[in-house]
């Protein structure tokens, strides 16, 4: 077109072209002026509604008069070529700059300062850009900022009703240009003064680190990646960048537009400050930030964001989770929570600062996984959460294989941002262990997510999970571990006798230790079995040990270790325990639970009451403090209440024995003899179809007073090992019987002298 004539503008030469159209140098030959006129494509006013409904838009952005915003002049129509005239500006644009190389961060910090301003008078006069891109915005040789093509991204046509057609038909269908845009942009077509500042965002952290912040070359994982993935900090690629604009960058290129800045010029306070601040202040503010993370003792892995769209994926998304956890976990000077109470915040939407309340952390790490084929995807983001801080972030993409290599990657980058100290011997725990078979990993994770949910389903579930994984990888350590955990659960939850579950038990604990013998969680196991159905105090005190010196950070270990210790009337070490057990793990009903039954076996009546009653305010379903409190009403005297708990109890666990022994004790200890002989006779008519433990019908023959009978179930208890034994030292409803000879060798017998 060049030398053609327009109306009054006669074209000098192309400047530019792009997705919005073509720009020329032309003369306005009216007024002797340069100006540039921009050729709209074809179609883009396909229609006189269309036309009208752009001059007015026009209109008002000819109103901007701004010495940071291009002046548009003029929109006509010409031998079906529509044009925009806008005022002439000399210079190169950003992106002409960034070619050329990254621009040092008090040049860029000037520009987006300039940008801001412009943004900021169009904004308050209620006109969104849509379109930020350092294409359009072009900088005079004199250093003076200007911006063009404001309110022009309609032109690119209708807002997508569905990003995934845009992305994979190749329509644009969204306005904007793809990388510069925000999630709600993209996800919902919104657009406002924030998604503006997001793409000043994308503009900044092009300018300082040279590149953008997410640079898939194919449009659904670009927007899989916009959506989803958290960028690294500009200082990543440019270590010249201040921790000041990492922080900038990273807040205006939130997911959340509710967490970016609330306005312009707030925005602009802070790129002052960079544009002010030399080298020495930039050293004493990292001093500073490097203080601050120093203080960082404690964390909580957030569950990952599955970003699959499939809700079978979840147990994978929930096993990286679990996989970042155990990598953390085994740093000692680093407090970690457990998976049980990270998972209460799955799909939840609470603020980082009230997740932190409740866990008791001074960061959080959250991101997303993302798993296609054999390849995964994780972003991890460390936010200090008394500050709202962005202090690490890093995407991390890899074989399924290596995921054992990845989370200790991960782990010692986390450690490393906070200035926590790693041992030698944490250091090799964390190191490259080989890579494992991915089918082995997915039956694992299933396994693990279903024997998570403690139910007999669950359960039987995560055995063929588990089973499969060993099928698959006989020298996959932690399908043993698992294996073993679902054994002693079966017997913890009176699903079945000792004798035939524990031995499987500890001949899964022993495989996983052979295979990796710096095992925690197999540990556990074996030194659960040695104390709960070997007798073998020493042995599991040993072997409690070793796992919480491999893995501090595992409150499973804590807590069976409390067990133990208070089982053996050792009560200040084993409420210690749990205390450490609970920090780590501190929204476990469970535990809490538990700590209800320690003060009840200490004696410490109402303490136990008043423990257990705050559990069941925030559960009252909760069958293991339902159960706990009806043992504590009945040393209260509060029989009535007792009758209730238990009766709740065989509701709830639709009629489990161990519900029914605790009935028939209660009915004895009331004094109702002929209703709680009737119950031991129905026992036995149950027991011939389900597991009852003996130990729970000796307590109500000792309740009834009938002392030898009771003994005789003790025996039994005894020969099968009954798991319930360990309880013999501690448990009130043997008081009546200490002394006799025979509970001192059976005392002796379990290890409990």
């Amino acid at each position: 077109m060049i030398g053609r004539t327009l109306s009054h503008y006669r074209i000098v030469e192309q400047i530019a072209a792009g997705g919005m159209g073509v720009v020329h140098r032309a003369r306005d030959e009216r007024l002797g002026r340069d100006v540039a006129l921009k050729v709209l494509p074809p179609g883009a006013l396909s229609d006189e509604a269309a036309r009208e409904r752009f001059r007015r838009e026009a209109l008002a952005l000819s109103r901007l008069n701004h010495p940071h915003i291009a002046t548009i002049y003029d929109l006509d129509r010409q031998e079906d070529v529509d044009f925009l005239v806008m005022e002439y500006i000399p210079g190169r644009t950003v992106a002409q700059m960034i070619a050329a190389g990254r621009l040092p961060e008090s040049e860029a910090a000037s520009i987006a300062c300039q940008i801001v301003e412009a943004l900021e008078e169009a904004h308050e006069q209620g006109i969104v850009h849509g379109d930020l891109k350092s294409e359009n915005v072009l900088v005079t040789p004199k250093g003076w900022v200007k911006v063009l093509d404001f309110g022009l991204a309609t032109l690119r046509g209708p807002v997508a009703q569905s990003v995934e057609t845009a992305a994979f038909t190749g329509e644009n269908l969204v306005s904007g240009t793809l990388p510069y845009m925000a999630p709600e942009q993209l996800l919902r077509g919104q657009t406002d003064a924030r998604t503006d500042l997001y793409s000043l965002g994308v503009v900044l952290y092009e300018m300082t680190a040279g590149k953008l912040p997410f640079e898939e070359s194919l449009a659904p994982a670009l927007i899989d990646a916009i959506c989803h993935r958290d960028p690294v900090p500009p200082s990543r690629w440019n270590p010249a960048v201040s921790s000041l604009t990492d922080r900038i960058v990273l807040r205006l290129l939130e997911k959340n537009p509710e967490r970016r800045y609330p306005s312009a010029g707030e925005l602009n306070v802070d790129l002052g400050r960079v544009c002010s601040s030399g080298p020495a202040s930039f050293a004493r503010e990292e001093s500073e930030r490097a203080q601050d993370r120093r203080r960082i003792d404690s964390v909580a892995v957030l569950p990952l964001e599955n970003l699959s769209g499939d809700p079978e994926q979840d147990y994978f998304a929930d096993g990286m989770t679990e996989a970042l956890i155990a990598g953390l976990a085994k740093i000692r000077s680093l407090r970690v929570i457990s998976r049980t109470s990270v998972m209460r915040y799955k799909g939840a939407h609470a603020a980082l600062r009230d997740i932190a309340r409740a866990l008791d952390v001074s960061a959080i790490v959250e991101g997303s996984v993302l798993r296609s084929g054999n390849r995964v995807r994780i972003t991890a983001l460390l936010v200090d959460t008394a500050t709202d801080r962005h202090l690490w972030a890093e995407t991390y993409e890899r074989d399924v294989g290596d995921i054992l290599a990845l989370q200790g990657e991960v782990a010692k980058a986390i450690a490393s941002e906070i200035q926590v100290t790693i041992t030698p011997q944490e250091e090799a725990g964390m190191a490259r262990r080989g890579a494992i078979n991915p089918d082995a990993f997915h039956a694992y994770l299933k396994g693990r997510y279903h024997w998570e949910k403690r139910s007999e389903e669950g359960l039987a579930r995560a055995l063929r999970f588990f089973q499969e994984a060993i099928e698959i990888d006989p020298t996959y350590a932690p399908a043993y571990a698992g294996l073993a955990d679902y054994y002693i659960t079966l017997g913890n939850f009176s699903l079945a006798d000792s004798m035939s579950i524990y031995p499987k038990a500890k001949a899964a604990a022993l495989r996983g230790l052979e295979i990796d013998p710096g095992s925690a969680e197999a540990y556990t196991s074996l030194a659960t079995v040695e104390g709960s159905f070997e007798w073998d105090r020493e042995g599991a005190e040993r072997d409690y040990r070793r796992a919480i010196a491999l893995n501090p950070n595992y409150a499973t270990a804590h807590h069976w270790y409390a067990d133990h210790l208070v089982s053996l009337a050792r009560f200040e070490e084993g409420m210690a325990e749990i205390a450490v057990a609970q920090s780590v793990d501190p929204l476990s009903l469970v535990m809490n639970a538990d700590v209800g039954g320690y003060l009840l076996y200490a004696g410490r009546f109402e303490e136990a009451l008043a423990q257990i009653e705050r559990i069941l305010a925030t559960d009252p379903d909760y069958v293991p403090a339902q159960r706990q409190i009806g043992g504590v009403y009945e040393e209260l005297g509060k029989l009535d209440e007792a009758f209730a708990a238990f009766e709740k109890t065989r509701q709830l666990t639709g009629g489990a024995t161990y519900s029914l022994t605790a009935l028939a004790h209660t009915h004895a200890r009331a004094g109702h003899r002929d209703e709680a002989l009737k119950m031991l006779a129905d026992l036995e008519t149950v027991a011939k179809k389900k597991y009852v433990s003996h130990y729970g019908v000796a307590a109500v023959h000792v309740a009834l007073g009938n002392f030898d009978r009771a003994f005789q179930y003790l025996d039994r208890a005894a020969q099968s090992h009954d798991r319930a034994l360990i309880w013999l030292k501690v448990s009130p409803r043997w008081k009546s019987v200490r002394s006799d000879p025979r509970f001192l060798k059976l005392l002796k017998m379990v290890g409990a002298e």
